[in-house]
């Protein structure tokens, strides 16, 4: 090939080096991403709201949830979310959860989850993070309502509310005695009773009151308490990630710290106390912060 006839030849080759050269030593793109939920089931009318938007979309099985993502189900229906670290959330019919925050970095196994059920009822397999982790504050997962603040680092957790009232009930768990922190927030009147305190598997609790044997009818993904619910199609409050990520986290001085972490026990448990004393847990519950409005229909 004689190449001086060949000028439009020369720039290609020309083009084709140059980009070997400065594509050929940019590093691969980094496999890290977004944090996401993936959609694993779904039974009935399910949607999803992504953020930002403002049109609903029918949810399908193997879509991804973000962070500022919202989903509901409607009567008859279910959805299943699986998260990165295994953990799953079972959304009842006539329920809706925003996904406030989803920080989940499997190198590191750090996790932040912040859950807030608008109204409905779900069950959440949470996996158990190491022990280091929960004492480092770098594993948290907490699911909020309108009234109160669920935080558990390991176990099997099914919360309601109806946008009034919560309920929060922890499963047993053969050779682990599991523990979530129920943490009330002043949203509405207080429950007689309620304040920061912990309930134990087997247990259960409305708005942070004492709490009581767990109620076997209870863990039913039955839920037509909220049919037809407001919540399920209008604008919905929920408090601040910061403030919920705080609570869970570090605690203000009237918020619980100490967290049971999961691991098997065969005698009386004494709570870390993640750099606070425990008697900090019997303090009255925290002031609810101003709500912003989200996810119009």
């Amino acid at each position: 090939m004689n190449w001086r006839h060949r000028p439009g030849m020369l720039r290609l080759v020309a083009v084709v080096v140059l980009a070997v050269l400065v594509f050929g030593s940019v590093p691969a793109p980094s496999l890290a991403q977004q944090s996401t939920a993936e959609l694993t089931k779904v039974v009935g009318r399910v949607e999803v709201l992504r953020k930002g938007q403002t049109q609903w979309v029918p949810g399908v099985i193997g879509a991804h949830l973000a962070e500022g993502d919202d989903i509901r189900a409607f009567s008859g229906a279910q959805a299943e979310l699986t998260l990165p670290d295994t953990s799953t959330i079972v959304l009842a019919e006539n329920s809706r959860l925003l996904i406030s925050r989803l920080e989940i970095d499997a190198k590191s196994q750090s996790r932040t989850v912040l859950l807030h059920l608008a109204v409905g009822k779900l069950r959440a397999t949470i996996a158990q993070a190491a022990i280091a982790l929960v004492r480092a504050r770098q594993s948290n997962f907490a699911i909020s309502t309108p009234t109160a603040v669920a935080a558990a680092r390991g176990t099997i957790v099914w919360v309601f509310t109806d946008g009034q009232g919560s309920t929060i009930a922890v499963e047993p768990q053969a050779a682990i005695r599991s523990r979530v922190d129920c943490i009330p927030l002043r949203g509405v009147q207080p429950r007689p009773g309620a304040r920061a305190q912990a309930i134990f598997a087997g247990s259960q609790s409305t708005d942070c009151a004492t709490p009581v044997p767990l109620n076997p009818q209870f863990l039913s993904l039955s839920n037509p308490a909220t049919d037809g619910s407001a919540a399920l199609l209008g604008l919905i409050v929920a408090p601040s990630p910061d403030l919920i990520f705080q609570l869970v986290t570090f605690g203000p001085i009237d918020a619980p710290t100490s967290f049971f972490t999961g691991e098997p026990v065969s005698g009386p448990i004494s709570p870390s106390t993640l750099g606070r004393d425990a008697a900090t847990n019997a303090q009255g519950p925290p002031t609810l912060p101003a709500l912003t409005p989200i996810s119009p229909p």
